[in-house]
């Protein structure tokens, strides 16, 4: 069973630091951050009492390894976003201390940024007041489609990856990738058939759309960073983690299509969607948004068969066959 996330030596870490910050990180405590599924993310403490975060993409051996959407160029496209997302979101966006694309010195890319003011979302969320609560998503609904609003010039990645000029092309080159996943993992194969058959048949809805837009791809409570401003008041301080972003359609970023299963509460919906500005209530808006669910948990099935944690693939499984049925789930916009 291969390590859910692919190990950093500290010979390479202290390498990494050296060619950074000099001689001024030597000795700093570098201490592993949980909760991520693709990059090697470690804080590392600085003498001058400044915390800042290094991330490690995986390998290209790694990648290769991987499900089809697995990539060892997501810093590379990280960066990228950030320079068209800083318009709309401004200091809100990861600032960038040292970066080695170029692999001059390990065999992986890799990224030093500064580390987000305050705490995430997902960790405060459930304490808060319903007027904080309320003021909070509000803000975030305003600023997840200020990103919605930046516009593309074709579907996909914005570097270091395919280009396509409809939006039913992208998605079914994501169907076919998870199609070729299920069989080299040992999946059923049927649940992801049906999702590529639904692309399909859904082409014409899909490509009415006003264009190719920036989603974040995996914008969550967990990837968003509050702190209190002057007076107290809960405000966003951050947006981190996009090196999944593209330029999709604003229905299959996954806060919007299945928001229980990024973290966010029901009593954050109403708030969200109103500093959001639209409802995704149409029939054809639900149609994409079940295809928009069912993508997400095959991302995840894939996910979780490559890392050996094979235990909790049928209910992943299950709920992307009812999203293919239509079927009854927590999307904010079905209520």
């Amino acid at each position: 069973m291969p390590d859910q996330i692919e190990p950093v030596t500290g010979h390479q870490i202290r390498s990494i630091l050296e060619l950074a910050f000099g001689n001024g990180a030597q000795g700093a405590p570098v201490s592993p951050l949980e909760g991520g599924s693709i990059n090697a993310t470690f804080q590392v403490d600085l003498p001058n009492q400044v915390s800042v975060i290094l991330r490690v993409a995986p390998s290209d051996a790694r990648a290769a390894a991987g499900p089809s959407w697995l990539t060892p160029w997501g810093l590379r496209r990280e960066a990228v976003v950030i320079a068209l997302a800083t318009p709309a979101l401004g200091d809100l966006l990861p600032v960038t201390i040292a970066s080695d694309c170029d692999r001059a010195l390990i065999d992986r890319d890799w990224v030093v940024q500064e580390r987000m003011p305050g705490v995430q979302l997902s960790t405060v969320d459930a304490d808060l007041s319903l007027e904080e609560r309320t003021a909070l998503w509000i803000e975030f609904g305003q600023l997840t489609r200020r990103l919605h609003d930046t516009p593309g010039e074709w579907f996909g990645p914005p570097a270091a990856g395919p280009r396509f000029d409809r939006l039913s092309d992208l998605l079914r080159h994501d169907a076919d990738g998870l199609l070729d996943d299920a069989g080299r993992f040992d999946l059923p194969e049927l649940p992801f058939r049906r999702l590529r058959d639904r692309i399909v048949a859904l082409a014409a809805i899909l490509d009415d759309n006003p264009g190719p837009r920036l989603v974040h791809s995996d914008l969550a409570p967990t990837h968003v960073f509050v702190a209190r401003d002057g007076d107290g008041k809960w405000r966003v301080s951050g947006v981190i983690d996009l090196e999944f972003g593209r330029f999709c359609d604003p229905r299959f970023e996954g806060l919007i299509a299945e928001p229980e299963r990024e973290g966010a509460s029901s009593a954050a919906r109403d708030p969200f969607l109103s500093g959001y500005g639209r409802r995704f209530d149409t029939p054809e808006d639900r149609s994409l948004l079940h295809v928009s669910e069912a993508l997400g948990h095959g991302w995840s099935a894939t996910l979780l068969a490559f890392q050996g944690r094979r235990e909790h693939v049928p209910g992943v499984i299950a709920r992307m066959e009812n999203a293919l049925a239509g079927g009854a789930h927590s999307t904010w916009t079905m209520n």
